[in-house]
């Protein structure tokens, strides 16, 4: 069997949808003040943006491009946001969604460079996967890493003991110590609401999407079915996923297994949105600062989460939440997803996270605010690069200043 282009096949109908009408890159609104991030930061030729990577399918798909250094270039250089889907002007007329999935197909077309040219492949996105292989993160940290943020707490582990939430940390923040202390402080929020939470502990598996993402769509697959079975054992009723990826991933890309996941999947947002408004977290201290929100690209675009953080943080006595010119749907991609953080060592993404950062600026906020582990350290990376003074923050730092007593 051709295995040349097998991915990218299944896909057809939408290579084939696209108008090529260029809205993907060119719709500027008073709210939108571009469509595309990398298109944005390059010299925006057609293949930096969805338009020229449509061309490229297609002429995979006729036999009139063939697979080389600068083509995986291009194919790689995306984010994958999805605010071109969003734009986009070839459009279902029942139910207004896009008909040309760019990121299926962007997806797609690196699946089938890494089954058949894995030599046109950055080694970098290989190594994360060999990595996933041997330690099953992308990170290449041993599973005994994974969960040492909860050394000192009390908690059960959720293959023992059944518990109403499971709370789903994810590799990144699991395995940064500059963000394990999120963990910790969701734990202690969650523990102020009476919410009784396990963890999986060593044995959290990879989510599987920084996998899908980079084009590893088998390896994907047989992660995510094995995920399926071991969630599912837990017997929790709600998995909280800490990371916009993780939530994104179990939510979304799980639904597509023949196995269903039995768990309802919120990101944190989400349910710290629930335990407000039920009374069960209850603001002790005021702050004093005005913040903006960035939508974490998985989190708004791909789940349709924007209200939540928002309803979050206008709960939080003194904090005053301005908003960007682009924001929600629109909002500017931090420039971390889909392996951007990997590619050409990651000089493309703090481009975009400085363009996000100086749209963040221009509100006047002392703090800008995100719900997505990627996006923090993008976006703090690009504001060391900037110069910024503004501070960039976990949503979770917020709440936990705000209903947790001093001790």
């Amino acid at each position: 069997m051709n295995k040349s282009n097998k991915a990218l096949k299944k896909m057809g109908l939408s290579v084939y949808a696209c108008r090529k009408c260029g809205q993907c890159g060119t719709k500027v609104t008073e709210t939108v003040p571009y469509v595309c991030p990398v298109r944005e930061a390059t010299p925006g030729f057609d293949h930096f943006y969805s338009r020229g990577k449509i061309v490229i399918a297609q002429g995979l798909l006729e036999g009139k491009l063939h697979p080389d250094a600068n083509l995986a270039r291009a194919v790689y250089s995306c984010t994958l946001c999805g605010n071109c889907m969003d734009k986009c002007g070839a459009i279902n007329a029942d139910t207004g969604e896009a008909l040309v999935d760019t990121i299926g197909i962007v997806e797609a077309m690196r699946a089938d460079l890494l089954e058949t040219h894995p030599e046109w492949v950055d080694d970098n996105y290989k190594a994360l996967l060999t990595a996933t292989r041997q330690y099953d993160n992308p990170w290449g940290v041993p599973r005994t890493v994974k969960e040492k943020w909860a050394k000192k707490l009390s908690l059960p582990r959720a293959r023992e003991t059944r518990t109403e939430v499971l709370l789903f940390i994810g590799c990144t923040t699991a395995s940064t110590p500059a963000l394990a202390q999120r963990a910790v402080k969701s734990v202690e929020i969650l523990k102020k609401a009476g919410v009784s939470v396990s963890i999986l502990g060593r044995d959290e598996p990879c989510c599987g999407s920084v996998q899908k993402r980079i084009g590893a769509l088998a390896q994907a697959r047989e992660m995510m079915e094995k995920n399926i079975g071991l969630l599912n054992d837990t017997g929790c009723s709600t998995i909280v996923a800490l990371c916009a990826g993780c939530a994104n991933a179990l939510k979304n890309d799980y639904s597509q297994s023949e196995q269903k996941l039995n768990p309802r999947v919120l990101h944190l947002v989400e349910f710290l949105a629930e335990l407000f408004k039920a009374g069960r977290l209850e603001p002790v201290k005021r702050q004093e600062r005005k913040v903006t929100y960035h939508d974490p690209c998985h989190l708004g675009r791909h789940m349709g989460v924007y209200d939540a953080p928002r309803d979050v943080l206008n709960a939080l006595p003194g904090i005053e939440l301005v908003e960007r010119t682009a924001t929600r749907k629109n909002t500017i991609c931090c420039g971390a997803g889909g392996g951007m953080r990997v590619f050409e060592s990651g000089n493309f993404a703090e481009k975009i996270g400085m363009a996000a950062i100086k749209s963040a600026e221009q509100t006047g906020a002392e703090d800008l605010v995100s719900a997505c582990p990627f996006c923090e350290m993008n976006l703090e990376t690009a504001g060391s690069l900037s110069g910024t003074a503004m501070t960039v923050r976990d949503i979770i730092d917020l709440v936990h200043d705000s209903v947790m007593e001093k001790k």
